[in-house]
């Protein structure tokens, strides 16, 4: 692996609004915790992409110009992509990333593993799968504080030649506060309570223990997509935070939330489920915390889910392997507490990263138990489909070494128009107005991004 160490007067957040960026990607935890390697990744200049529609036509875009094609599998069309490029691999090195895959994966994928009814509605026209492989990465380390460039792909000259360019560069824009705008929902406080009841019933009735609902929020675009992602790393970095150009729309994530790791063999998932608000005076917030830990009905939300996920894990992971490494332990954030715990396997050899993601995708914290009837009734009370809303996002390197995040706190970004979903479990025990109110509190970023409290 080439590396180049780098002088840059910019936060990884703020690299976004320096210099002309052509397909940028950011993953910026804003701390030593970020991306699961205490590590910032930034980029731009795709050497090649993949887009993969609802219909299942899949579009290269590379040198030689764009071709389209019919998959029926796109899990087995990305890894495709993905090795054609890893094979111009040149030599590996330590570090979360020196080039590879950047992908966007919509909750909508879900209809490529399990055969669902689609009674929600299509109304962005958003693809299933976005992805653009990179051949070089600038990397932040929060522990070293220090910026270094480095490609697993590139000759040392042509690694050079874009250290130089880097290095020229200076944010040139200050991140500017939001200008207040309008936010509209797809539900009222009455009909989403109306749907907590409809799902209640299903609980009541034996067909769940849990589902996930959702509500969707919109607003006018007041500033560019970058700006906005670097407001929010301002004021509510979190640990898998993302901003991916997906060219005619971007995803601002905030999420706080893994999906998966896989490094070799070794796969991890760490599910969140369980929420309270942080609180300004020191007491009190110590005092949610504690009522977090101690809440019945957020404990059976975090049980099942942590089950759910043993369960996906042990189909592709080797017999014996799976273990629960670390279990709802309270984690806090900016505006929110949560429990978070930790499962982990070892992969067994035969299954590569189409066979994890057919097996795992989309994480159990966001869909409900059991997960298919959960998906099920998902699209039945919610009114639009979720699009990149409770995907993945995240990055595979030339090794097949990768991490993803559940895109939750995730806006996109398009046609001057901006989107975010905010959701929360549904258990036999939920009250309508306290979920409605959790939705709210887990939207609080995004309200304060469109300049209203």
């Amino acid at each position: 692996m080439v590396t180049h160490e780098l002088t840059l007067d910019c936060t990884p957040s703020s690299w976004l609004l320096a210099g002309v960026r052509k397909r940028p990607f950011v993953f910026d935890g804003g701390g030593c915790d970020s991306w699961a390697h205490g590590c910032a990744i930034v980029g731009h200049m795709p050497r090649a992409s993949l887009r993969i529609d609802s219909a299942g036509i899949a579009e290269f875009v590379d040198a030689r110009g764009r071709r389209r094609e019919h998959t029926a599998d796109p899990f087995a069309t990305l890894d495709r992509f993905r090795r054609t490029y890893a094979e111009r691999m040149r030599a590996d090195g330590p570090g979360p990333f020196a080039g590879g895959l950047v992908a966007v994966l919509s909750y909508d994928l879900k209809n490529w593993i399990e055969r669902l009814p689609s009674r929600a509605q299509d109304d962005q026209g958003l693809p299933v799968l976005e992805c653009a492989w990179y051949d070089w990465a600038l990397v932040f380390d929060y522990h070293r504080r220090a910026w270094r460039l480095q490609s697993a792909y590139l000759r040392d000259d042509e690694l050079a030649a874009v250290a130089a360019e880097l290095q020229r560069e200076r944010v040139a824009v200050a991140i500017a506060t939001p200008a207040p705008a309008e936010i509209t929902s797809n539900f009222s406080r009455r009909t989403y309570g109306a749907a907590v009841e409809r799902a209640l019933g299903y609980i009541a009735a034996g067909d769940i223990y849990q589902v996930n609902l959702a509500q969707r929020f919109e607003a006018v675009q007041r500033a560019p997509a970058a700006q906005l992602f670097a407001w929010l790393q301002q004021r509510h970095a979190m640990p898998f935070a993302a901003f991916v150009d997906c060219g005619d729309f971007e995803v601002i994530s905030t999420s706080p939330e893994c999906f998966l790791t896989r490094d070799g063999d070794a796969i991890a998932t760490f599910p969140i489920k369980g929420t309270r608000p942080r609180a300004a005076a020191a007491a009190r917030d110590v005092a949610n915390a504690l009522a977090l830990r101690r809440d019945a009905k957020e404990a059976a939300e975090h049980v099942m889910i942590v089950d759910l996920e043993r369960n996906d894990l042990g189909r592709v992971c080797r017999a014996g392997t799976v273990s629960v490494d670390s279990f709802a332990a309270v984690h806090s954030y900016p505006t929110v507490h949560h429990l978070v715990s930790e499962v982990r396997g070892r992969l067994a050899p035969e299954h590569v990263w189409p066979d994890v993601l057919r097996a795992t995708f989309p994480g159990g914290s966001i869909t409900g138990a059991p997960k298919i009837r959960a998906m099920e009734i998902i699209d039945e009370l919610e009114p639009v489909q979720r699009g990149i809303y409770t995907g993945a996002i995240g990055f595979i390197d030339g090794r097949g070494c990768g991490v993803f995040n559940i895109a939750i706190r995730t806006a996109i970004a398009r046609h001057g128009r901006l989107t975010y979903h905010a959701g929360g479990a549904i258990v036999a025990e939920s009250d309508p107005d306290r979920e409605y109110d959790e939705t709210l509190l887990k939207a609080r970023a995004f309200f304060q991004v469109c300049g209203t409290a």
